[in-house]
């Protein structure tokens, strides 16, 4: 006669053992009575499926859903953790394993989507990549003599020499000069400059420099980087 044995604190079906005879119930009955010990049962446990685990309820037994070993929990912050607990899962968002481990390699290739994590296309990858330099370039800095100087030292002008080089410039269709002057003198008067100042690009293109040019100069403060690309 068969024993089912279960685990004495889930109470899922661990193994089918054979069970032995109880001596006494045997000997006064005269028949075969089986012994049955704490966590052991002589009801036959359900098939399950894949992902699915038999719990024995003191009864009877319940078939419930196992992610404990094929699956794991992220958060919306894209935190893992495992599952420790049989039955559905309820609490933030359910992964398998795998999707798991690419998450804690990269979380920042996975995005939330219709209440789902999945992982972000190889466009959305680029692109979030080009903007995040984008954002670092921008915020390189170099004080206003670092910029004067490298000008000076690229075109032979100072910042005076720009004003006049802008004033001399045609006025745009609607009669407004190429870039405004006054506020061009404000900005020239700060400690730093700032690479994603829109006056860095209006400057830089009149004096014939490109955003390439412009970018490595920020990123090594040398005035070379101004002479060609």
């Amino acid at each position: 006669m068969n024993l089912y044995n279960f685990d004495p604190n889930t109470k899922e079906y661990l193994m089918t053992t054979i069970a032995s005879a109880d001596p006494m119930e045997t000997k006064i009955k005269g028949e075969f009575i089986p012994l049955v010990p704490a966590y052991a049962t002589l009801v036959e446990p359900p098939k399950t499926g894949e992902g699915e685990v038999a719990i024995f309820n003191g009864e009877s037994w319940e078939i419930k859903k196992d992610f404990r070993v094929s699956h794991k929990i992220c958060d919306e912050n894209f935190n893992i953790k495992d599952i420790t607990e049989i039955g559905e899962i309820e609490e933030n968002y359910l992964i398998t394993t795998e999707m798991a481990e690419l998450i804690k390699e990269n979380p920042n290739n996975f995005k939330i989507q219709n209440n789902e994590i999945v992982q972000k296309t190889e466009t959305e990858i680029k692109e979030e990549k080009a903007q995040e330099e984008a954002e670092r370039i921008a915020m390189l800095n170099l004080t206003a003599a670092d910029v004067e100087r490298a000008i000076y030292k690229a075109k032979g002008l100072d910042f005076d020499d720009v004003i006049t080089l802008i004033q001399a410039q045609p006025l745009t269709e609607t009669g407004e000069p190429l870039i405004d002057i006054k506020a061009l003198k404000i900005e020239l008067k700060a400690n730093n400059f700032y690479r994603g100042n829109p006056y860095i690009n209006q400057v830089g293109t009149l004096l014939g420099f490109s955003s390439k040019q412009l970018d490595d100069f920020f990123e090594t403060n040398d005035y070379t980087k101004l002479l060609s690309e």
